[in-house]
């Protein structure tokens, strides 16, 4: 019988401190009780130094009793003191016990919120599933988005410690405006975890991991919950790296799943920095949120007119294309496309509010294009220095973009990487491909490159066996050798890419003179960001970086007359009528990229200076 009892109350501490306080709270009433009873019946008197008390008295003085040690210090008889304090020596251990465990219950409640363990009330918020660099980059995006929105939260739950992830975005996000920030620790693959986030009330889920594995259980759990709860639940955005991977997921879930490949997107905004300056400024300012960014909106005022119409129709918005009523993005339209129900328009505007049809305006005055641009004949050569999982996609996307009169030379380091695995991952259509190996520091690979004359430089971050800052610093040092050997070699104009891996050490990057640099976690941030806001711009993003899709590009401005033009309405015209829209201009005096300049403002634009168009 001992052993039982024993058994039950042990178990009854296992399930922590509320059953047991609910235990000796019972047991202190049943105590109370039995001695109000004991002193009724017996009539005992001397405990309050008057008579014989009745029940309801002795009850109340039995908790007296129990809960203050000194209330027996009136009581008179040697009887009834005893009997007092024996009670109060009872109240002293129930109530000592008693006020341990609640103070041990509060401290265990601190505690699970301190480690993130409580639910989530919020809805309609971002879920953040995961942990990693880009963190930081995506919750500050989220944050700007949301600036026009009065009560708006980002919920981060993944397995770290809470503080930790809160004193990193504290530290890398001073103002977080209207948003309000929630972390949560928790496994991200379990349904009773998701639950308590209230994954089904969120907007949107991104999934952010450091390994494919961890991403795919974590989509694999979300989607379950989804399903579990009867609807298709948020869109979910995530990243993979793995191609087949990524491919594998998408045909299972289709639009379920917006994935984002950050190695893809790296080569492709490499590749397309390289093709012509100012390219890279263009793709950040419509993947971020500060400053203009893509909307979708219907106009059915505009229904029947024709595309070029449209664009002549926004004071504060450059048209990139169409939503098609069958949920097709249809980016650089014909002119004389008609706008029909149900179709949205996609524009460029720095917000919503702004996206604001203001009646057809027609141009000013009509431009006298020159001859149209084209390449010259003259052969061309790239040197990439350094190797990564990046590498072979930036040499297929340049090899998509370039012909044969392009040669790339791949200087590589033979104690770093093996020059023959790097020659059995390259396979190109169009352009030559070279690959030296040389020793030595940043200063002696500028030299060995520059034995020829050559156009462009590609240097990209050394990813594999050291640190993000270690691999920046010899991104940093690499730019500077090849700048100084430029000018001591008498090169002339020579463009310099750079791949950085962390966001601050851009402005170390502009000092060395870089034409342009693509900072992966960020760049790859922002998409994320910009998916989680708007599901639909995952088919508009694939369209832009895909070759055979539609292009941005920065053209001559003698293309379109644009010297000529006394407002921006006038390059849009000219565009409009050569099948491109207009979507700004780069300054070649200053390289300064304007995008969605007001459509009546004046504008002076150069004869050296270019339009960007997507064609």
């Amino acid at each position: 019988m001992t052993s039982r009892v024993r058994y039950a109350f042990d178990n009854a501490l296992s399930r922590g401190p509320s059953v047991v306080i609910g235990w000796l709270g019972l047991l202190t009433l049943a105590i109370i009780v039995v001695v109000a009873t004991v002193v009724t019946l017996l009539r005992i008197t001397g405990m309050t130094g008057g008579d014989r008390m009745w029940f309801g008295e002795a009850l109340w003085q039995s908790m007296l009793r129990i809960l203050d040690a000194g209330t027996f210090a009136g009581d008179t008889g040697w009887l009834t003191r005893l009997f007092a304090l024996t009670l109060t020596l009872i109240g002293i251990f129930l109530a000592g016990s008693l006020i341990g465990l609640i103070a041990s219950a509060v401290d265990q409640r601190i505690e699970d919120l301190r480690k993130g363990r409580s639910a989530v009330l919020e809805h309609r918020h971002t879920l953040i599933l995961g942990w990693s660099d880009r963190v930081p980059s995506v919750v500050r995006e989220l944050i700007i988005a949301n600036e026009s929105e009065k009560r708006a939260a980002v919920v981060v739950m993944a397995d770290v410690d809470k503080s930790l992830m809160e004193d990193t975005l504290r530290e890398a996000i001073s103002d977080f405006r209207t948003t309000r920030l929630v972390c949560r620790s928790g496994n991200t693959s379990t349904a009773a975890d998701l639950t308590r986030v209230n994954l089904e009330g969120a907007r949107s889920v991104i999934v952010i991991g450091g390994h494919d594995a961890t991403v795919v259980k974590t989509v694999l759990a979300v989607i379950a919950a989804a399903d579990g709860n009867g609807g298709d639940g948020p869109p979910v955005i995530c990243e993979i790296i793995d191609p087949e991977t990524a491919q594998s997921l998408q045909a299972l879930f289709g639009s379920r799943l917006v994935i984002v490949s950050s190695d893809a997107l790296m080569a492709e905004l490499t590749a397309q920095a390289c093709r012509q300056r100012g390219l890279s400024q263009v793709f950040h300012e419509l993947l971020d949120f500060d400053g203009d960014e893509i909307y979708f909106a219907s106009f059915p005022a505009l229904t029947g007119t024709t595309y070029a119409a449209a664009q002549l129709s926004f004071e504060q918005c450059s048209l990139m294309g169409m939503l098609t009523a069958d949920g097709e993005v249809v980016l650089n339209p014909p002119a004389d496309r008609p706008v029909t129900a149900g179709d949205q328009l996609i524009g460029i505007a720095s917000d919503d509010s702004t996206f604001v049809c203001t009646g057809h305006r027609p141009a000013a005055r009509t431009l006298s294009p020159g001859a149209p641009h084209t390449d010259d004949d003259t052969q061309r050569r790239m040197i990439l220095v350094g190797w990564s999982r990046l590498g072979p996609r930036v040499v297929a996307e340049l090899d998509q973009f370039l012909d044969a009169r392009t040669t790339l030379e791949i200087v590589l380091d033979p104690d770093l990487v093996d020059p023959d695995e790097v020659r059995a991952q390259l396979h190109t259509e169009h352009i030559a491909i070279e690959v030296s190996t040389h020793r030595g520091g940043p200063e002696d690979v500028a030299t060995h490159a520059a034995r020829r004359a050559f156009h462009e430089v590609i240097v990209l971050g050394r990813r594999n066996d050291i640190s993000a800052e270690d691999a920046d610093a010899r991104t940093l040092i690499t730019l500077v050798a090849f700048k100084q050997a430029v000018q001591r070699h008498g090169l002339g104009q020579v463009r310099i890419v750079a791949e950085l891996l962390e966001q601050r050490h851009a402005p170390l990057a502009m000092a060395t003179g870089a034409d342009d640099f693509i900072v992966s976690d960020e760049l790859t941030s922002l998409m994320i960001a910009q998916l989680s806001e708007r599901a639909e711009l995952d088919q508009l993003f694939r369209d832009l970086f895909d070759p055979d899709g539609a292009t941005i590009a920065i053209v001559p401005a003698l293309a379109y007359g644009a010297a000529e033009a006394t407002c921006f309405a006038d390059v849009v015209a000219a565009a409009s009528a050569a099948g491109h829209s207009a979507l700004g201009y780069r300054r070649q005096a200053d390289g300064v990229v304007v995008v969605n300049p007001p459509k009546s403002d004046p504008v002076t634009i150069g004869r050296d200076d270019g339009i960007v168009i997507l064609r």
